[in-house]
């Protein structure tokens, strides 16, 4: 996972809730987050500086999602 915006990530975390809408089985967002986390802090391609950069992409991304799922009740 390199470079991923956080409209990436904003991306992904909404295909991924859109996705599991149609199957039996949903996983709930933070433990999709906590999941792309654990990717992103083990990849041994990335430096610390660009972890650093994905985790907070992420967490920027995932804030977005909660608001907009919370605004569309």
């Amino acid at each position: 996972m390199h470079n991923q915006t956080i409209n990436d990530f904003t991306n992904l975390l909404k295909d991924t809730l859109m996705s599991e809408r149609v199957s039996t089985h949903s996983t709930p967002l933070p433990i999709l987050v906590k999941d792309v986390k654990k990717q992103i802090s083990e990849d041994p391609t990335n430096d610390i500086a660009e972890k650093a950069e994905q985790l907070a992409n992420l967490d920027k991304a995932y804030q977005i999602v909660v608001a907009e799922l919370v605004g569309s009740n």
